[in-house]
């Protein structure tokens, strides 16, 4: 082994490529993971020594086979060795775009899963799969340039190749568009005056990008494109068909609008199975039709015939004889491919990868009926549908081919781009190109073709002596002079060798057969077996299966070259068919024997057969068709031509040779170029007096035939002829000569070809003066030829000033002429700068474009500005000297052609004019920013153009012409890249200052368009970003001259005011600039933004400097501006870039002191700065450390020492102000939109509300009103939306009669009426929130109002609604709202959140569950807490997110409104869980320790935790702040009261529904009296027995005597309960539950027994009634809330149509005396929510002085009292009156109730009735305790009608929508409910059971609000008196 010896600098840096697992092997050995990177420091043999770049401890030994060396420089800086890889940079491009993409492509994935719409999911998916594929061909391309086996070329092109598919994801992704060079390199903006190679300027970069844009714009319409040949790709796998015959299948292409083949054929031989006879070609039967013409794309078809090889007719394989059968062609099918379809399909599928490369194709026969001669024909009879003429085989028979590809550009560029395809096969190489006959159509030099195509078309014989008709077989050779068959001259078609015969198809019994099959004949181009010696002949045989012939051969023979030594023509050609006279196997003649006979068939010839020879004879009526196409580069077809390159032999006749050469079509005249031109030149020489004019036209007119596109690629071959093989030196005079004339004579007919050719002509002018001037040694003609050459100029500028219009006659040959002279007039300048000088050559052109009449004619000016255009392309502006004495001509020209001015003519040409103008002068700019710096050139450009540039760009209609608005910018932008300070300086300092103004004020307006509306598409970062660069700079320029205008508070007010105007428009310029999108780098990807940091630096902060600069510059003067500029400030201020805001901020305070100094406040900005920030946070500007900098900055200002003390007090209330807006407002930023985050959105709207109302700013206040407001209606929220109305209405008042604006959706209206609008809404969301009693006060105020306007329409329907709305509270179903509490703990919430805690009113029957998923959502990454208690300063210190949150019940003081009255519950229950302050948390545990027993009553305690809130619930909010917490603990004893009292009112609530509503439904009740009755789980009422009733225990707990006392009656007071719930249940349980009721029943008597012994102790009478429930209770109204819950879910929200029959016993109502009073409870002492409320300032700072005070009662208690309080004595009767209209008339009498009975605390209720009774007692005054509507008897059969008094079928279906889905189902299954609808639209429910059994009850009193006016009572006192009326006559 050798020695270690340090690498070379070329080989310290390795990839590798293989995975080696070296320290398995060897400690020493070093292991290695592909495409890990490594340092290589020593190398021995096959081994290397390094380490691996990640990890360089770790040095090992590796094989060099195992690495892949990378170029890299070795660094040395000290002692320290760096190491830096050299990437090529398309290659680490790639690979940073990779690592960009990945995460991209990553997001597309997951995006994809979380879009709900199909659409977007697809669309989305499909990007995926998209950029995956071009990711995976990046890698594939970059693998293979790793390994090293490609050539450079190939190299070269696996680069193109990762740009182009770094380009199209980029594309895909809508990523920034990279600027490339044409070899795919990056290229980057100029920036500096030194220019690198990879730098461009403003413009070519604008034209990468434009030709990008446009290429990608036009991808589709590629094929419309005709110049570029495109070529076919075909491949052929298998055919399957159920005739198993060997096959030969021939494809060829097919244009069907011409009903032609247009290619020779392709031949693929196929086995009886399908497969290739050919084993090494499986799989690879291909071929490329080549040289298409894109024009023809649409109309082509691929055409594959089938013909089957074997016997004339299958059955006789076999034959009798046992002879080898002749195998025989005979047609079988064919198959067909549209092109444009497939094209089309590839189209559609761009983009998408498939694994499915194999298509099948169908095979299609001719129809039974239809004759074999037909087959010719068969194609096209398929592709045009007519189905009579065809049959399509099965889908198990067909052709399978692979997919056809379609390759564009040069036969040779895509055989190196496709190796793989035209790879040779076993056959001769080429055999794959299949060719078009005849030329492509552009010919290119070098295309050597030497091909005769042949197609045999059509034959006609005679039948003869047979019977029947021939089977003919044609079989074709090529005979040479002697006779002899050339061997292999006939090819069949492409893919297969060449043969020496070619035999026919078969057409089976036919004797004018159709065959249309082509074969090409090959020869060489000289010898014995050249075209001119060979001849074809054609035989004819019978075909039979016996191979035995008994006919008379025949035979036809065509000769390939003419006598005069040209070949055949192009066409059809019918021949002679001669036959033997006798009978012979095969043909047997010699050459002599015929070739002396005519071959051409004419039918007038011969009438009969006519005998040749005592062998031969020609036959009458017979022929052979065949056409031929011959493509050949070396021989000609063409005589004339023949003739006159052997002009000197047929010179007699050179004049009609001249000009008929003049016709010869331009494939002919390009083979032989080089000779026709030598010829010419020989006769121009010799026998130029005689010749010379036609001559000069031959010339032209060849030179004209090589300008044809067709011809381009001879250009270069006429280029080499003038510059190596010309050499008459005596031309150019006679050249010249001739067109002087021909320009003088300038109507003439070729003038516009003389123009046309007149570069050539001038090339040959100059070769020949040249060769002249070499040639002699004195030169004394040149300065003869200077001036011929110069008067032929001046008689060209005499021609074209001639107006076409000043013409009488041949106008359009005079403007042909003009337009031809234009365009290639620019042809000539290149030779004219050969052989004059630049100066003179110069002149020649400014008197050339001067002389061009100046004319409206669309053409004249489009040729006149593509001349110009042409020229400056050109290298004379490359020339300093031609530059500069050419642009101010140029300038001038396009100057007029820009300007904009009225003009009747079209605007669209106007436009092409102006993009023709603009495409000159960007070649302007561009030559003039690469070659030249020269100010004067620079100058001359700015002068005449920059004001003009300045006003297009301003004028131009972006929307409509948005390429010539980029156009104009690119230009102008340009231009202002090329100026420096001396150009800004030369160019602004000649103007005065109004002048300056003007200019200054248009540029300033056109820079703020730039900024603010990009022309540039967001992809084109790179000209967007140049745009800025050059627009930062000129604003840099132009505000020195700015300075210098300084604005004045005095003066003329016009001319001040434009100055003012002036500088508004500055700073907004700048404002403009510093906030463009373009420019928030922060928005950028990493890479991205240090990219563009590194290239152009923060131009946002430069900005900010010259702002501030300049505004510095005004002074006192600043004042002017104030408050106009303060928000466009405020809005820079907010960019994020913290110099920026550094630079900015402190302006406020000069602005603010400024403003001060003159004013005395500064209140306009303060409203200003709010108003400003509002809208700009709001639209997600703005942060916390902007909020914090803008707040130390001010504050550090005002709290200077110097400063006035008036100003220091306002500016310390500013800055905490607008710091205080900042938090809420970036607060209410922070959370997002959607239902889940409304409560916290919510909650930020309500913040600022406070803060602008504290701010007295109403249109602020309003707008977060109603931000508020469409939030609410958004939720379907409508009680809080009506209260969060109520704060618009409280600030208007009914008795202003102003007007007021339009806001939002109202109107402008008076005040009054806007506030009448807000009440009607407002009503009307309490109702759609079934919240009636809060809207009572609103309607007494509108009725109020109407009331004094005399508005008595409006004030019956007020009243009509209002008394809708009181009977809703009693018919509608309504469910009590359900509350949480929610706690959010941890500094990872927003301020406005952070460790606070809050009640949460949730929508009816909310789920705990569901409320923890709802804030769950909202706060994703917060954690749930399980327990209850207060969390620990841990929790609340940490900087994650916790949340709190479980369910709480409502504590409601006892309303003043109920004390002492039995309120029926539909109508106390809505205020058990309605405007409440407090809430209860309970919590049960053990004093002593242990664990808690459900039955361990003498141990339990109760933790009862309050929570009071600072605003009652509902409210304006669904989410209020817990203003202060109380924790209390109640006794084992006081625990066991609130169950029981709790379980008494469940109880009694529930018996209450049963009694008034006719509910079948007895589950729910069956289960409540069963687990009371018979208490299996707790023990009943035993074990408080047990517990509390015990000796012992009165003995140790003597203070609880009272509570036991308590408790005992509070049994009884179950046992009654139990009692009436026991008399309902018998009379509603069915039969299956009525052993359970006896059960019951018997249970209960044993309890009344039991409970006796309480009776006798506490003095109650046994039947006493149960008594209501003390509602001020803690428990009781949780109890409510629980249970009414519990029921809603099992009852399902049901009404029941209940009839009423008069008198009729109601079984429900008892009697009784009323009982003692209840002892005196004694309970634990509680704080007194009312008397919180009534002090709440006082309360709340005594607990804590920091915690918010609580809020006075929405509503007084008196206001509240409406329903019953302060009521007139009543007594409601229910009389039946029946309306026409079937609804039921509800009348009232006077009857009083005497005040005992109303306020006595238990109602005394009548004696039940008797069971016959059909009257109700006098003395009866029953209250209606828990029915919706009021109860009637069956027997009147009256329904209740009216959508007031019962629910709609949406609410029925919507309420049980809200339920659990099992409580629904069992719903279903016990309900015994029907809908049933009436016309009156109202929903009726009717029990299905057919009982009989009714029930009945009294309405209860219907009050009348105490306090109201006189007109009020009056107006109530009528309603009352027609009802007694209407009572009285009823009666009658």
């Amino acid at each position: 082994m050798g020695r270690w010896a340090p690498a070379p600098d070329e080989n310290c840096y390795g990839v590798a490529v293989f995975e080696y697992d070296g320290r398995q092997k060897h400690p020493q050995c070093l292991s290695l993971e592909l495409g890990e990177r490594v340092y290589i420091y020593e190398e021995c043999d096959g081994w290397y020594r390094g380490c691996s770049t990640s990890k360089q401890h770790i040095k090992g030994i590796f094989p060099k086979s195992f690495v892949k060396i990378k170029p890299s420089v070795r660094e040395v800086v000290g002692n320290q060795i760096t190491i830096i890889p050299i990437e090529d940079p398309i290659t680490e491009e790639a690979k940073n775009v990779l690592r960009g993409w990945h995460e991209l492509w990553k997001d597309l994935f997951t995006e994809a899963y979380k879009d709900t719409q199909l659409f977007n999911y697809k669309a989305r998916i499909d990007l995926f799969c998209s950029i995956k594929g071009i990711m995976v061909d990046i890698v594939k391309c970059l693998s293979s340039s790793y390994l090293g086996v490609l050539g450079q070329n190939q190299l070269e092109e696996k680069k193109v190749k990762i740009t182009q598919s770094i380009d199209n994801g980029n594309q895909l992704l809508n990523l920034d568009l990279v600027p490339r060079d044409e070899q795919g390199n990056k290229v980057n903006p100029v920036t500096c005056s030194d220019i690198t190679p990879d730098q461009k300027g403003v413009l070519e970069l604008y034209n990468i990008h434009k030709k990008v844009n446009t290429l990608r714009a036009h991808k589709g319409s590629d094929a419309a494109r005709t110049n570029e040949p495109v070529h076919l790709f075909l491949g052929i796998c298998q055919c399957v068909l159920l005739n198993q015959t060997p096959l030969e299948v021939y494809a060829t292409l097919y244009n069907f609008e011409d009903n032609k083949m247009i290619s020779e054929r392709f031949l693929a031989p196929l086995t009886k199975n399908g497969l290739p006879e050919d084993r090494e070609r499986l799989n690879d039967i291909s071929t490329v039709f080549t040289d298409i013409c894109r024009e023809d794309l649409a109309n082509l078809y691929i055409i594959i015939r089938y013909y089957r090889r074997g016997p004339v007719k299958l059955e006789s394989s076999g034959n009798k004889a046992g002879g080898n059968s002749v195998e025989y062609l005979r047609p079988l099918g064919l198959s067909y491919i549209s092109i444009k379809t497939h094209i089309d399909t590839m189209e559609a599928n761009v983009g998408v990868r498939s694994d499915n490369n194999i298509n099948r194709l169908d095979i299609y026969t001719l129809s039974k009926d239809r004759s074999e001669n037909n087959f010719s024909e068969l194609h096209r009879k398929v592709i045009m549908g007519e189905k009579a003429q065809f049959q399509q085989l099965d889908r198990t028979q067909g052709l399978y081919i692979s997919n056809i590809k379609v390759f564009p550009g040069p036969l040779e560029l895509v055989k190196q781009q496709n190796p793989h395809i035209f790879k040779k096969h076993t056959v001769a190489p080429g055999n794959m190109i299949t060719r078009k006959l005849g030329f492509p159509a552009v010919i290119n030099p070098t295309d050597q073709r030497n091909d005769l195509y042949i197609t045999l078309r059509e034959a006609k014989f005679s039948k003869g002596s047979k019977k029947a008709e021939r089977n003919l077989l044609v079989q074709v050779s090529v005979r040479d002079a002697k006779g002899n068959e050339v061997k292999g001259a006939i090819s069949r078609g492409t893919g297969e060798p060449t043969v020496d015969t070619y035999r026919s198809s078969v057409i089976y019994h036919c004797n004018t057969p159709l065959w249309d099959e082509t074969m090409r004949i090959n020869l060489p181009d000289h010898g014995s077996y050249s075209f001119a010696n060979c001849h074809l002949l054609f035989t004819f045989r019978h075909a039979n299966d016996k191979n035995k012939n008994r006919d008379k051969p025949g035979f036809s023979f065509l000769r390939l070259a003419n006598q005069d030594g040209t070949l055949i023509s192009n066409g059809n050609h019918k021949l002679i068919v001669y036959k033997d006279t006798a009978r012979a196997a095969e043909f047997r003649h010699q050459v002599s024997d015929y070739l002396h006979l005519q071959s051409y068939y004419s039918m007038s010839q011969i009438t009969k057969d006519t005998k040749i020879s005592s062998e031969i004879e020609q036959k009458y009526n017979e022929y052979l068709e065949i056409s031929s196409v011959f493509c050949s580069s070396k021989f000609t077809q063409n005589s004339d031509l023949k003739s006159l390159l052997q002009w000197e032999q047929h010179e007699a006749e050179l004049g009609e040779i001249l000009q008929r050469v003049q016709v010869i079509q331009g494939e002919e005249l390009v083979k032989f170029l080089h000779m026709i031109f030598e010829a010419l030149f020989m006769i121009l020489d010799k026998k130029d007096q005689d010749f010379g004019e036609v001559v000069f036209d031959c010339i032209v007119f060849i030179i004209c035939t090589l300008a044809d596109h067709k011809f381009e690629h001879f250009r270069p071959v006429l280029d080499n002829y003038i510059t190596t093989y010309f050499f008459h030196t005596q031309v150019y005079i006679k050249l010249l000569d001739r067109l002087k004339i021909k320009v003088e004579q300038y109507q003439s007919k070729n003038i516009g070809d003389i123009m046309k050719a007149l570069e050539y002509l001038f090339k040959f002018i100059v070769q020949s003066s040249y060769l002249h001037s070499q040639a002699s040694t004195i030169d004394r003609s040149f300065s003869k030829f200077t001036r011929s050459l110069l008067e032929f100029f001046d008689k060209l500028n005499n021609m074209i000033k001639v107006h076409p219009n000043r013409l009488t006659t041949n106008r359009a040959r005079q403007r042909e002429a003009l337009a031809k002279t234009l365009k290639y007039f620019p042809h000539t300048i290149p030779e004219l700068n050969k052989i004059l000088p630049l100066q003179t050559t110069c002149q020649i052109i400014s008197n050339f474009i001067d002389a061009v009449p100046s004319t409206d004619e669309k053409e004249i000016i489009r040729y006149k500005l593509a001349c110009i255009h042409d020229i400056v392309k050109g290298q004379i502006l490359e020339d300093p000297v031609g530059c500069e004495l050419l642009i101010p001509l140029l300038m001038r020209h396009l100057k007029f052609h820009l300007k904009d001015e009225e003009t009747n003519r079209d605007k669209d040409e106007v436009k092409k004019e102006k993009i023709q103008s603009v495409e000159i002068l960007t070649h302007i700019l561009i030559t003039v920013s690469n070659k030249h710096s020269n100010t004067s050139i620079v100058r001359g450009i700015v002068d005449p153009l920059l004001e003009l540039l300045f006003r297009l760009v301003c004028q131009v209609d972006k929307t409509k012409d948005i390429d010539l608005s980029r156009d104009y910018v690119s230009c102008l932008i340009a231009l202002l890249h090329l100026m420096n300070d001396e150009h800004y300086t030369s160019y602004m300092e000649p103007m005065n200052e109004k002048d300056l103004i003007d200019f200054l004020n248009e540029v300033f307006l056109v820079f703020k368009d730039l900024v603010k509306s990009n022309v540039y598409p967001p992809r084109w970062i790179v000209m967007s970003m140049l745009q800025s660069y050059v627009v930062l700079n000129s604003i840099i320029f132009f505000s020195k001259a700015l300075s210098k205008i300084p604005p004045q508070a005095n003066g003329p007010q016009d001319y001040m005011g434009k100055k003012k105007q002036l500088w508004e428009n500055f700073f907004y310029l700048c404002v403009g600039f510093i906030t463009q999108e373009s420019l928030q780098l922060e928005e950028f990807r990493e890479t991205k933004r240090q990219k563009i940091a590194g290239q152009y630096g923060d131009m946002r902060s430069e900005m900010g400097q010259e702002m501030v600069r300049m505004l510095n510059k005004l002074g006192d003067n600043k004042r002017i501006f104030i408050p106009d500029i303060v928000g466009p400030f405020l809005e820079v201020t907010l960019v994020p870039l913290e110099s920026l805001r550094k630079e900015v901020i402190p302006i406020f305070f000069d602005m603010i002191e400024c403003y001060h100094r003159d004013k005395g406040n500064f209140e306009i900005v303060e409203r200003e700065v709010i108003d400003k920030l509002d809208v700009l946070i709001s639209g997600g500007k703005g942060d916390t450390n902007y909020s914090l900098l803008m707040y130390e900055t001010l504050l550090r200002k005002f709290n200077s020492p110097d400063i006035n003390r008036s100003l220091h007090q306002n500016g310390v209330r500013f800055v905490n102000s607008v710091k205080l807006l900042l938090e809420h407002l970036l607060n209410f930023r922070e959370v997002r939109e959607g239902d889940h985050h409304s409560e916290a959105r919510m909650l930020c709207i309500v913040n600022l509300l406070n803060f602008y109302e504290e701010l007295n700013r109403h249109e602020m206040y309003l707008r977060y009103i109603w931000k508020l407001y469409t939030s609410h209606i958004s939720q379907k929220n409508f009680v809080e939306a009506a209260y969060t109305l109520e704060m618009y209405a409280s600030k208007l008042q009914f008795s202003d009669i102003t007007y007021v604006e339009s806001f939002e959706t109202l109107p402008r209206e008076r005040v009054r009426e806007r506030k009448s609008r807000l009440h009607n809404t407002i009503i009307k969301h309490f109702e759609e929130g079934k919240s009636f009693e809060n809207s009572f006060r609103f309607y007494k105020d509108l009725c109020d109002y109407y009331e004094g306007i005399f508005d008595y329409k409006q004030l019956s329907e007020t009243l009509q609604r209002q008394a809708k709305g009181y009977m809703s509270i009693l018919s509608a179903i309504r469910y009590p709202n359900d509350y949480f509490f929610i706690g959010f703990y941890g500094q990872g919430f927003p301020a406005f959140l952070r460790n606070k805690r809050f009640i949460y009113c949730a929508r009816e029957l909310a789920r705990l569950s569901l409320v923890q998923i709802r804030f769950q959502e909202q706060f994703p990454k917060a954690t749930l807490l399980t327990y209850t208690s207060d969390p620990n300063n841990e929790v609340k210190d940490s900087p994650d997110q916790f949340l709190q949150i479980y369910k709480v019940t409502c504590l409601m003081e006892e309303r003043e409104e109920f004390m002492g009255r039995d309120v029926p519950s539909l109508i106390s229950q809505f205020w058990d869980t309605n405007d409440i302050t407090c809430f209860c948390y309970d919590k049960r545990f053990n004093k002593a320790g242990g664990k808690i027993k459900d039955d361990d009553f003498a141990n339990t305690w109760l933790e009862k935790t309050k929570f009071i809130t600072v605003e009652p619930l509902p409210n304006k909010l669904r989410l209020v702040e817990i203003a202060r917490q109380e924790v209390t603990e109640l006794s084992p004893i006081n625990t066991a009261i609130e169950a029981m009292e709790r379980k008494n009112r469940e109880l009694r609530i529930l018996i209450d529904s049963y009694k008034a509503q006719r509910e079948t439904n007895a589950n729910p009740l069956t289960m409540a009296l069963n687990g009371t009755i018979d208490a299996v789980v707790q023990g009943g009422i035993k074990k408080y027995e047990e517990a509390f009733f015990s000796k012992e225990y009165a003995d140790n707990n003597p203070a609880d005597s009272e509570n036991i006392m308590y408790l005992k009656r509070i049994i009884i007071d179950q046992v009654e309960i139990l009692q009436d719930g026991c008399d309902v249940h018998g009379k509603i349980c069915a039969e299956s539950v009525r052993p359970l009721h006896d059960h019951l029943t018997t249970q209960h008597d044993k309890m009344r027994q039991d409970s006796n012994k309480y009776r006798r102790e506490l003095g109650i009478s046994s039947g006493t009634p149960y008594r209501s429930m003390r509602t001020s209770t803690i428990a009781s109204n949780s109890t409510l809330h629980r249970y009414n819950s519990t029921l809603s879910r099992n009852m399902r929200s049901r009404t029941s149509m209940i009839s009423v029959t008069s008198g009729e016993e109601n079984p429900f109502v008892t009697g009784g005396a009323t009982p003692p009073p209840l002892p005196s409870r004694k309970t634990e002492v509680l704080p007194d929510p009312q008397a919180l409320i009534r002090d709440r300032r006082t309360a709340a700072n005594a607990v804590n002085p920091d915690t918010p005070a609580l809020p006075p009662k929405r509503h007084s208690t008196q206001k509240r009292s409406s329903l019953i309080q302060n009521s007139p004595t009543m007594k409601r009767e229910s009389q039946k009156s029946i309306n026409s209209n079937g609804s039921l008339d509800m009348s009232f009498s006077n009857t009083s109730i005497n005040d005992h009975e109303v306020h006595n605390n238990v109602p005394t209720l009548p004696p039940r009735p008797k069971a016959n009774s059909t009257t109700p007692p006098d003395n009866a005054n029953n209250i209606l305790t828990g029915s919706a509507l009021d109860i009637i008897n069956e027997k009147s059969d009256v329904s209740i009608s009216g959508t007031d008094m019962s629910p709609s079928l949406d609410d029925l279906i919507s309420q049980i929508g809200r339920l659990d889905s099992d409580n629904f189902d069992t719903y279903k299954a016990t309900s015994s409910v029907s809908l049933n609808y009436k016309s009156s639209g109202s929903v009726f429910m009717r029990s299905r059971s057919q009982s009989q059994a009714s029930f009945s009850d009294l309405a209860p009193p219907v009050p009348i609000p105490a306090k109201t006016g006189p007109r009020r009572r009056k107006s109530i006192a009528k309603v009352f008196s027609k009802s007694k009326a209407k009572k009285n006559s009823s009666n009658q």
